[in-house]
């Protein structure tokens, strides 16, 4: 049995055929390698950009969320401070001060009351000192028990120094205040005794 020879190759045929047309040549390869190095580039700056921008919107969120917090914590002492001072003699001024504090529908309901308020101060000639209660380092009692967005909810300790008929007393107050934000503002939707 004969074995059969592999065909002769021609090498002028070889090396006259197109380096393109030959496997593993480099610079075939070249070209690939450029390809990919480009769009992996393209890819990464795509990503780089994606995440600068969630960094971003993530930080600004974190500053939105602590303005919020410092916004609220202002308004309560604000608010606490506002409704616990007056003098019989000012309840006009003592309800304009009050009522831009107050959202709409608390607005309403003090507005209603606010006669009954009027008389009840100028009767028993009754003023009155609020201050919100701090710590030793000065920092005001005003703890945030819950906040999103758009509404909070407020513990508050302070005092009323008031005067009644010539008596003086020292009221202690801890109330729980809820806020809605409007319009950027924190307003008081309504307020307990805790």
């Amino acid at each position: 049995m004969e074995v059969a020879s592999p065909p002769a190759v021609d090498a002028a045929a070889v090396s006259s055929s197109p380096s393109g047309d030959r496997p593993g040549d480099r610079r075939t390869a070249l070209p690939n390698l450029a390809t990919v190095l480009a769009i992996a580039c393209v890819l990464a700056l795509i990503a780089t950009v994606w995440v600068g921008l969630w960094l971003k919107h993530r930080s600004d969120e974190a500053a939105q969320a602590d303005q919020d917090r410092a916004d609220v914590v202002a308004a309560a002492q604000r608010f606490t401070e506002t409704w616990n001072t007056f003098k019989p003699n000012e309840v006009s001024q003592y309800i304009n001060q009050v009522s831009p504090l107050l959202t709409t529908k608390f607005r309403t309901q003090f507005n209603n009351a606010a006669q009954d308020v009027i008389r009840g101060i100028q009767q028993q000639r009754l003023s009155s000192q609020g201050k919100v209660l701090t710590d030793g380092e000065g920092t005001p009692l005003v703890g945030i028990a819950t906040i999103d967005p758009d509404s909070a909810e407020v513990l508050v300790a302070s005092d009323a120094r008031r005067v009644s008929g010539g008596q003086a007393v020292l009221r202690h107050w801890r109330w729980q205040i809820s806020f809605d934000k409007v319009d950027g503002k924190w307003l008081v939707d309504s307020f307990k005794e805790v």
